[in-house]
């Protein structure tokens, strides 16, 4: 088999055994490609050396954080190799993997998300669509993947909730507030026709008729983000990381809050409780200092 053949294989097992989404999939397979151009040689040449001399490499070049997905893309690949007897050894077996950093999430301020939305103007097709569109990011927490996806079946006005699938195709639903539901209906059935233009599905299309994109709707935000003035910077995930930490000051159960974010491990939703509880220091912080001032 050819180093082409081998990778085409892998991309199969994880798109139809392992049920990743295209999107990780994507990433996963990129990571592959850049390894095999940096060693430049055949499978089964590769030795636990060579893996070594790679990380060293990484090092030099990359974030802890992008060091660490791509050791974990190489781990899985080996492992499915070894699995499927393509190879003889695990060279990855004894390779340590690297300690990843934990990141706070980054949030936005309730009212920098406001100053937006109030930014644009709801008389045209295109300014519903893209207030629906950001409005949707923070009311819901979908991440952009899943809302650009997002299909006119997917939402029951009647239940006030969307059908979400998100990583690894799994399902869930979440609840939308009245106001939202009545906006979002009322765009599928008038302004969202102007770009029903190829009868694709999708709530969000642009003015060719094709589901928004994920840079798409990257610019959107930041567009509106600087007619409103806003100077911190904005992004499609601190509009997710806004939802979550609003319930959780909202004393919501960290429980539901995984359910909502489509979190396959509590541990990954427990990183919200460390805003919150740094949210609460900077409070005191303020607090005390005005007092001080006082006294």
């Amino acid at each position: 088999m050819q180093q082409k053949d081998y990778i085409q294989e892998f991309e199969t097992y994880l798109l139809l055994e392992k049920g990743l989404s295209e999107n990780t999939t994507i990433n996963y397979i990129r990571d592959l490609q850049q390894f095999f151009t940096y060693m430049k040689k055949d499978i089964g040449e590769i030795e636990e050396q060579d893996i070594i001399h790679y990380l060293k490499y990484l090092n030099e070049h990359y974030a802890t954080s992008s060091i660490v997905r791509k050791m974990v893309t190489l781990r899985q690949f080996f492992l499915y190799l070894k699995k499927n007897k393509m190879i003889e050894h695990n060279i990855m077996a004894n390779i340590d993997m690297p300690k990843s950093q934990k990141h706070l999430p980054q949030t936005v301020s309730l009212e920098s998300v406001t100053k937006v939305l109030h930014t644009i103007d709801q008389s045209s097709p295109a300014g519903k669509r893209d207030y629906l569109m950001l409005l949707l990011s923070v009311a819901s927490g979908v991440r952009v993947s899943e809302l650009i996806h997002l299909t006119t079946n997917d939402f029951n006005y009647k239940a006030k909730r969307i059908r979400v699938v998100g990583k690894g195709n799994k399902e869930r639903l979440v609840p939308l507030d009245a106001k939202t539901c009545d906006l979002l209906e009322d765009y599928i059935h008038h302004e969202r026709q102007v770009y029903d233009k190829l009868g694709n599905k999708e709530i969000f299309l642009n003015h060719f008729g094709k589901m928004i994109s994920r840079e798409e709707f990257y610019n959107i935000l930041q567009k509106y983000a600087c007619e409103a003035g806003i100077s911190e910077h904005l992004s499609p995930h601190k509009l997710r990381h806004t939802f979550a930490t609003t319930l959780l000051d909202g004393d919501a159960d960290l429980r539901s809050i995984q359910e909502l974010l489509g979190h396959s491990d509590i541990a990954t939703t427990t990183i919200y409780t460390h805003v919150a509880n740094e949210k609460i220091v900077e409070d005191y912080k303020r607090f005390f200092h005005r007092n001080k001032k006082e006294g």
